[in-house]
């Protein structure tokens, strides 16, 4: 009988979604949890900041950051796998989820924090969470709700949705991808076939937590004009009744949904390239590289947008060129013509001048040049 694994998260948070769902389809037993002494205290130590989701092992291992807790529960618990053997569609996932972790994230939060239905909803959730895990009065919660909301709303401007030019093209950008994604995924269809795999934990994340979850605007319209992405996102809050079995396939649908995603993620992702290759030269080998990224800009919905980024991110895309190293010439050529026109072909074969390493569950410079 397995052991009882932590998911320290909450249904609030962002990230949370995509391990939760994981969890839930690979059926591996676990218990959620947000204890705010817990997140501040012990797990702070170990992983030296306090963030979630994190997920503690039965024997008291901690594992944090989406990408390499997903990695070691597949490496740990192999039952109903979800990352593609297929090279070609495991590089597609590890794009789709640096666009989810990454640029989407702008979406969400712009949705989040310029509804007044949502904006209103979620300081009252903060409080309630807070609050109950703090052993804290109604009014001491919703006091340090207001205080965790105004932070959240701090790094409004670094997403590029401080202006109401960025949050007017985020929210084009939101509606235009959800309406492309609402025919690819469905009541009985997962991005990439009939089962769920790593693209389809890295979609339910952009939208679960925020958009699906917080009432207003954006759920109007996720209801009302993707009723299919909607069953589709039903479909993995409940994973563990999914689907195992099922060949993996990428279908015009996929392919559509990538060439409206992919020029902006492209556009980011050089953005952050430069950056960090800028802070690298700068820096020394071997010492600790979390790095901000100062605003840069790119076209998003054929308009110029500006946000900024981190060397975590570009860890992140690191992950996504090392996959698209790993194929042989026919596969390149494959992921070539199903990314054409994204700008990501180019992007994949150019040398960043410098390489990142994540441990201790920090990003470090490994190598320059």
């Amino acid at each position: 009988m397995q052991e009882t694994l932590i998911h320290h998260g909450v249904m609030f948070s962002y990230y949370s979604a995509k391990t939760r769902a994981c969890l839930s389809y690979k059926r591996i037993p676990f218990v959620e949890q947000y204890q705010a002494s817990e997140l501040q205290g012990r797990i702070k130590e170990v992983i030296h900041k306090m963030m979630i989701p994190v997920v503690e092992m039965p024997d008291g291992e901690l594992l944090q950051d989406t990408t390499q807790i997903i990695d070691e529960l597949e490496r740990r618990y192999p039952q109903r796998p979800v990352l593609p053997e297929d090279p070609v569609m495991l590089l597609v996932s590890r794009l789709v989820e640096f666009t989810m972790d990454e640029l989407w994230i702008s979406t969400a939060m712009n949705t989040r924090w310029h509804d007044p239905l949502s904006k209103a909803f979620i300081i009252t959730e903060f409080g309630a969470r807070i609050g109950d895990s703090a052993g804290l009065s109604a009014d001491q919660g919703r006091a340090m709700g207001e205080q965790l909301a105004q932070r959240m709303q701090s790094y409004l401007p670094r997403l590029g949705v401080g202006s109401a030019q960025g949050q007017a093209v985020v929210d084009r950008f939101f509606r235009a991808a959800s309406l492309s994604l609402d025919k690819l995924v469905g009541r009985t269809r997962f991005a990439l076939g009939p089962r769920p795999s790593l693209i389809d934990f890295c979609l339910f994340t952009g939208y679960y937590g925020h958009q699906y979850r917080d009432p207003g605007v954006a759920q109007r319209f996720l209801k009302t004009e993707a009723p299919g992405l909607c069953y589709y996102l039903d479909n993995l809050h409940a994973a563990q009744c999914a689907p195992e079995g099922g060949e993996l396939v990428i279908t015009e649908a996929l392919q559509d949904y990538l060439q409206l995603i992919g020029p902006p993620s492209a556009g980011f992702a050089r953005g952050i390239q430069q950056g960090t290759a800028q802070l690298a030269a700068a820096a020394s080998p071997g010492q600790l590289f979390e790095q901000p990224i100062a605003d840069f800009s790119f076209e998003l919905m054929g308009e110029p947008f500006s946000r900024a980024g981190s060397s975590f991110s570009a860890w992140k895309l690191q992950r996504v060129q090392e996959v698209f190293n790993t194929l042989n010439p026919a596969q390149q050529a494959q992921a070539d013509a199903l990314l054409a026109d994204t700008g990501w072909p180019e992007l994949l074969r150019t040398d960043p001048g410098y390489r990142l390493e994540r441990k201790d569950y920090q990003i470090y410079l490994e190598s320059v040049g």
